[in-house]
C-alpha cells in the first residue's frame, strides 16, 4: 500500500471507531436539550468511552485486543438498542444540518497533516521527543496489559515505559492509537501524526457544539468560532510538537463542559442517563492527561457558580452535581493511585522547560502571532494590530451584548484564574504554554458571540451594512489567524523535525532483522538521543543489547562479552572494535547493520591501558569471556584468542609467560590454541598499551599483526585559567591526510562556538600537535612538539550563554572515523562570565580509516585504485558547494606527477565546472605515494548558481602533469568513473 494512503486509512478508521462506540451511547444517554447535536457528540462520546474502557482493560486484564473485543460488541449492542428505540441514523439530514462544522473539521485535519505531503512519507512532524513514549506504549499495549511491558524483550524503550505512572505518562493517547492501529493493521509510527490532526478536529467539533448548546450561538457564528480554533497557531504548534497526551484531552474539554452542565441541570422528567454520559466524558480526562483537569475544572467551576446562582431551587442541581462527582470518581478510580505513583512527583517540580524561559504572549495564545520555541516573541505589525483591535472589540461586545453573558464571565474567570496562577503563582513557563494552548479558542469564540450580537443589533439596518460587518470581521480577524496558522505549517514544511535523515529507511529494520534475533545497538554519541530511540523502537521485535542512551532514558542490556546476531552501529564506527567485520548487510543514513561473523563466540571490549608491570586476567570458558573465574568442571574445548591492541610505538606484551611483539598503531595478536577453562594473564612491557578488545574464536583467525590503514592517537586537555591546551599524539603510518579538529557546541541548544582543525599527513612515527584556545576570546593557536606553529583551520561561531563541550574529531572533512570523545566543557552565563567545568584525557584510541561510504575497486592504469568515495547527498542546490571525499590507494610507489580530475558534466558530456588538482590539495602528491598507502582526498566543487536543474554527472579520473595525458580506467567502456547527481533549484531546496 502507498504509504500516504495510511493517512486516509487512519483517519477513516478513527472516525468509524468513534462513531461505532458513540452513536448508540449518544442516542440513549443524551438529554433532550442536546439531541439536536447528537450526531456531532457521538464521536466525542465514543472516543471517551474507548479510552476509558481501554484503560480499565490494560490496567487490570489484558491488551487492547481484549479491550476492542469488549468494546465493539458493546457498541453494537448499544447501537442496536438505540436503533430500536429511536430509529435508524439519518446521515443525509445530519450532513445537511452540520455541514459547516464538518467543513471546518476537514480544514483542521488538512492543515494538521499538510506537511506530510511535503515530506512524501509519514513521520512525526515537529521536533518533540515524546514519540519515544507514545509509540512503544501503543505497540506494547496491542500485545498485552501494562503489567506485561516489563516482561517484554530487552529494549531501551521498554523500561522507560514499563510502568507508565513512574514517568507520569497517561495512557489515553496510546490506548486510542493502539486501538486504531489494530483495526487498520497499521503501526504507531504511521498513525501518530494523522491521529493528532484527527484529535484537533474532533475538539473543534466539540467547540462548535459548545458554542451552540451552552452559549446560544447560531450556526454561522459558531462555525466561525470553531474555525478560529482550528486555525489557532499555538494549538497547531502543540500538535506538531508531538504533545500526544495534551491533544488526547483536547476534545474532552468541550465534551466535559457540555455534558457536565446538561447533566446537573434538573429538567422535568429528566432521568439520570445524562449523568452517566457526563461521568464517562469527565472520567476520560485523567486517562488522557492529568494536567487537563486544572483548566477544565476551573472553567467548569466558573460556569457552575453562575448556573447555581441563576437556578431556583438550587438543591436538585447540587444533588445531581454530587452524584456526577461520585460517578466520575468510580469510573476514574484507578487513575488516582496512578497519579500519586508518578505524575504527582513529576509535575510537583516544574523541571520540564523545553528550553523555554519566557511566557507566551497573549498575541500568540489567540493566534495572531507565531510562536517559535527558540525565538523571542514577535511584535504586532499594523495589520495585526488592526486584527487585535477587531478581536478585542468583538469579544468585548460579546460580553456586553451577546447571549449567555453570565456563563461567559464564569468560563473566562476560571480560565483566566488558571493562567494567572501559572503566570504569577507558579511562574511556570512550560505549564503556562501548554495551558495557553487549551485557552486560545476562547478569544475567537467570544468574538464570534460579539459578531452575532452585532448582527442582531443591526437587524433593522440595511442588508449591506450587516454584510459589511460580517465580511469585515471574517476578513480582519480570520485572515490574521489563518495567516499565522499557515506560517506554522510553513515552519514545518520541507522536512520533519525528527529523523529527517533516517525515515523511512530505518523502517526496513523490521524486514531485515528477523523477529526474536539479538541486536547490539550502538551507544555512539553521534546518534545517542532520539535517533537511538527511533532505532530501538524499530527493533522492538528483537532483543536489543548495548549501552544505549535515548532521548529520555538509558539502558545497558546484554552481557559485556556477548556477541549479538546483529550489530546496528553508527555509520562511521569501526565494526572490528565490536567484533564484527565488513561489509555491512544493510545501511541507512546514520546506521550500518552487520551480521555476526562465523566462529566468533564472545567479544569483550576491555578499553584498558596497561603500563609497566601491570597485568590483566581474563577467564576463558568454552563460549564466554566471563568476568568470573571459570570452574574446572566446565567443558574442555580448544579455542583461540585474538587481542586488539593500540600503541603509539612498538611495544611488547607477555601473555601466559610468552612474549609477543606489539606493532605500533592498531594491531591484533593471536593466542592459541588453548584448552578451556583457562585464565589468560596479560602483562605489558615498559610502553603503555591499550588492550582494546579480546575475541574468543572456535578456529584460528585469518590475520594478525598491524591492521593497515588505521589511526592511533591519544588526547589530553589541560587548563591554565581560561586557556585550555589540548595535546594530540597521532600515528597514521600508511594513510592520510587526516583532519583532526576540536568542535565546540552547546548541543542542547544547537549553538556553535567554534571549530579548530589540523590536517596531518602520514608519518612513520607518531606526531604531536597542540591546540590552545582562549575561552574568553575564542582565539586559538596550534603548535607542534618542538613549539613550531602549525596551520590551523578556524570556523568561529557565536558567543552566547550556554554550556559548551569540546568534542574531538578525527577523520575526513565530512566524517569522523574515530568515535568522538569529549575533552572539556565550559559554561557562559547570562552576564558573559565563563566557567571552565572540567577537562579530560583519553589515552590511546584507534580505528581503521579505510571505510568509504561507497566502496569501489576502480583501477586507473596499473598503479592506482579508487577504493571508494563519500558523497553525503546525491542532490545539491545550484549555487551551493558540493563536498566529496575520494579514497585512493597506491598499488606501487614512485608514481609520476598526476592530478585528480573532478568534473561536473551534463548529459551531453559538457563540462559545467571542475575541481581538478593534485591529491589532498597538494598535501599528498602522487610522487610521494608509497605502495599500499591510502590517500584521503577531500574536494569541494562549487555549483554555478545559474545551472539549470536536472541530472548531471560527477566525473572522476586522473591525468599526468603537465602532459595532461589521461590515465585510463581499466576494464571499463570509458576512461573515467561517473557518479550521478541531481542539481535542484534554490526554491526547491
Amino acid at each position: 500500500m502507498n504509504e500516504m494512503l495510511y493517512v486516509g486509512l487512519t483517519l477513516f478508521v478513527a472516525s468509524v471507531l468513534a462513531l461505532w462506540n458513540g452513536w448508540g451511547l449518544a442516542r440513549l444517554l443524551l438529554p433532550a436539550a442536546l439531541q439536536p447535536w447528537r450526531a456531532l457528540l457521538a464521536p466525542l462520546l465514543g472516543y471517551a468511552l474507548t479510552i476509558l474502557v481501554g484503560y480499565w482493560v490494560v490496567r487490570f486484564a489484558g491488551g487492547l485486543g481484549l479491550a476492542l473485543g469488549l468494546l465493539l460488541p458493546l457498541g453494537g449492542l448499544l447501537n442496536g438498542l438505540a436503533w430500536r428505540r429511536t430509529g435508524p441514523p439519518h446521515l443525509a439530514a445530519a450532513l445537511r444540518q452540520h455541514w459547516p462544522v464538518l467543513l471546518v473539521a476537514l480544514i483542521g485535519v488538512a492543515i494538521g497533516i499538510a506537511p506530510l505531503f511535503s515530506y512524501g512519507y509519514i513521520a512525526p512532524i515537529g521536533g518533540g521527543w515524546d514519540v519515544e513514549n507514545y509509540w512503544p506504549v501503543a505497540r506494547y499495549l496491542t500485545r498485552g496489559p501494562v503489567s506485561a511491558i516489563a516482561t517484554a524483550p530487552a529494549n531501551p524503550l521498554r523500561d522507560i515505559n514499563a510502568d507508565p505512572p513512574r514517568i507520569g505518562l497517561t495512557l489515553g493517547f496510546s490506548i486510542w492509537q493502539g486501538s486504531v492501529d489494530l483495526l487498520s493493521a497499521s503501526e504507531p509510527l504511521l498513525s501518530f501524526a494523522p491521529l493528532l490532526a484527527w484529535l484537533r478536529a474532533l475538539g473543534v467539533i466539540g467547540i462548535y457544539v459548545l458554542l451552540q448548546a451552552l452559549f446560544d450561538l447560531r450556526r454561522g457564528p459558531a462555525a466561525f468560532g470553531a474555525l478560529l480554533a482550528a486555525l489557532n497557531g499555538l494549538l497547531l504548534w502543540t500538535s506538531f510538537f508531538n504533545f500526544g497526551m495534551q491533544l488526547a484531552a483536547w476534545p474532552l474539554i468541550p465534551l466535559a463542559l457540555i455534558l457536565g452542565l446538561a447533566a446537573v441541570q434538573p429538567a422535568p422528567g429528566q432521568p439520570f442517563n445524562p449523568l452517566i454520559a457526563a461521568a464517562i466524558g469527565l472520567a476520560a480526562i485523567p486517562v488522557a492527561y492529568y494536567p487537563a483537569l486544572g483548566p477544565i475544572g476551573l472553567m467548569a467551576a466558573g460556569i457552575g457558580v453562575v448556573t447555581l446562582w441563576q437556578t431556583r431551587p438550587r438543591w436538585p442541581l447540587i444533588q445531581r452535581a454530587l452524584i456526577l462527582v461520585l460517578l466520575t470518581l468510580v469510573l476514574a478510580a484507578p487513575t488516582i493511585p496512578d497519579y500519586f505513583a508518578g505524575f504527582n512527583y513529576r509535575y510537583s517540580l516544574p523541571l520540564t522547560t523545553l528550553g523555554l524561559f519566557r511566557f507566551v504572549p497573549l498575541s500568540d495564545i489567540v493566534g495572531l502571532t507565531l510562536f517559535r520555541l527558540r525565538e523571542a516573541p514577535e511584535p504586532l505589525s499594523p495589520p495585526l494590530w488592526l486584527a487585535a483591535i477587531g478581536l478585542a472589540g468583538f469579544a468585548g461586545y460579546g460580553l456586553l451584548a451577546g447571549p449567555q453573558r453570565g456563563r461567559w464571565l464564569g468560563l473566562l474567570a476560571g480560565a483566566g484564574g488558571f493562567l494567572l496562577y501559572l503566570r504569577f503563582g507558579a511562574a511556570y513557563h512550560y505549564g503556562y504554554l501548554k495551558a495557553a494552548a487549551y485557552m486560545g479558542w476562547l478569544a475567537g469564540a467570544l468574538a464570534a458571540s460579539g459578531w452575532q450580537a452585532a448582527l442582531d443589533h443591526l437587524r433593522a439596518r440595511p442588508q449591506w451594512l450587516r454584510r459589511l460587518v460580517a465580511v469585515s470581521a471574517t476578513a480582519v480577524i480570520g485572515s490574521a489567524v489563518a495567516f499565522t496558522g499557515g506560517r506554522v505549517v510553513a515552519d514545518h514544511w520541507g522536512q520533519p523535525g525528527l529523523f529527517a535523515n533516517e525515515l523511512p529507511a530505518l523502517r526496513e529494520l523490521r524486514r531485515v532483522v528477523p523477529a526474536g534475533s539479538t541486536v547490539w545497538l550502538t551507544g555512539d554519541p553521534r546518534v545517542q538521543g532520539v535517533t537511538s530511540g527511533l532505532a530501538a523502537y524499530l527493533l522492538d521485535h528483537a532483543v536489543v543489547w548495548g549501552d544505549v542512551r535515548t532521548g529520555y532514558t538509558s539502558s545497558n542490556a546484554g552481557a559485556p562479552d556477548a556477541v549479538a546476531d546483529y550489530a546496528l552501529l553508527q555509520r562511521d564506527e569501526d565494526p572490528i572494535l565490536w567484533g564484527y567485520a565488513d561489509p555491512p548487510i544493510w545501511s541507512s543514513g546514520s546506521y550500518r547493520l552487520y551480521r555476526r561473523p562465523e566462529g566468533l563466540l564472545a567479544h569483550l571490549r576491555l578499553a584498558q591501558v596497561v603500563d609497566g608491570a601491570q597485568s590483566v586476567t581474563i577467564p576463558v570458558s568454552a563460549n564466554r569471556l566471563s568476568p568470573a573465574t571459570p570452574s574446572p568442571n566446565q567443558e574442555q574445548v580448544t579455542r583461540w584468542i585474538q587481542l586488539q591492541t593500540v600503541t603509539l610505538t612498538p611495544a611488547e606484551l607477555t601473555i601466559d609467560g610468552r612474549r609477543y611483539a606489539v606493532p605500533a598503531g592498531l594491531g591484533a595478536i593471536t593466542f592459541g590454541p588453548l584448552t578451556t577453562p583457562h585464565t589468560l594473564t596479560i602483562q605489558s612491557g615498559t610502553a603503555p598499551i591499550r588492550l582494546q578488545a579480546v575475541s574468543l574464536l572456535d578456529s584460528p583467525p585469518a590475520s594478525a599483526g598491524m591492521i593497515p590503514h588505521s589511526v592511533a592517537l591519544s588526547a589530553a586537555s589541560v587548563a591554565d585559567g581560561l586557556r585550555v591546551a589540548t595535546t594530540i599524539d597521532l600515528l597514521i603510518p600508511d594513510s592520510g591526510p587526516l583532519v583532526v579538529a576540536l568542535e565546540l557546541w552547546d548541543r542542547r541548544q544547537g549553538t556553535f562556538f567554534g571549530r579548530y582543525g589540523l590536517r596531518l599527513g602520514p608519518a612513520a612515527t607518531a606526531q604531536s600537535a597542540t591546540v590552545a584556545i582562549d575561552l574568553a576570546t575564542g582565539a586559538p593557536v596550534a603548535y607542534g612538539a618542538a613549539g613550531e606553529p602549525l596551520p590551523l583551520g578556524v570556523q568561529q561561531g557565536v558567543v552566547v550563554p550556554g554550556t559548551y563541550t569540546a568534542r574531538l574529531w578525527a577523520g575526513t572533512d565530512q566524517r569522523a572515523l574515530l568515535t568522538p570523545v569529549d575533552l572539556f566543557a565550559f559554561t557562559i552565563d547570562r552576564t558573559g562570565g565563563i566557567t571552565l567545568d572540567w577537562v579530560a584525557q583519553y589515552p590511546l584510541m584507534a580505528a581503521r580509516i579505510d571505510r568509504p561510504l561507497q566502496p569501489l575497486a576502480a583501477q586507473f592504469g596499473d598503479d592506482m585504485l579508487l577504493r571508494g568515495y563519500d558523497l553525503l547527498s546525491g542532490r545539491i542546490t545550484a549555487g551551493d558547494t558540493l563536498a566529496i571525499t575520494l579514497w585512493w590507494q597506491a598499488l606501487r610507489g614512485n608514481l609520476d606527477e598526476r592530478s585528480i580530475m573532478l568534473h561536473l558534466r551534463n548529459d551531453r558530456d559538457e563540462r559545467m565546472t571542475d575541481a581538478d588538482g593534485p591529491p589532498a590539495a597538494g598535501g599528498r602528491p602522487t610522487s610521494l605515494w608509497q605502495a599500499g598507502e591510502l590517500i584521503i582526498d577531500d574536494r569541494r566543487l562549487t555549483i554555478p548558481a545559474d545551472l539549470p536543474p536536472g541530472r548531471y554527472w560527477l566525473v572522476v579520473g586522473s591525468y599526468r602533469w603537465p602532459s595532461l595525458e589521461l590515465v585510463p580506467l581499466r576494464a571499463a567502456s570509458e576512461p573515467v568513473w561517473r557518479i550521478p547527481i541531481e542539481i535542484i533549484a534554490p526554491d526547491d531546496a
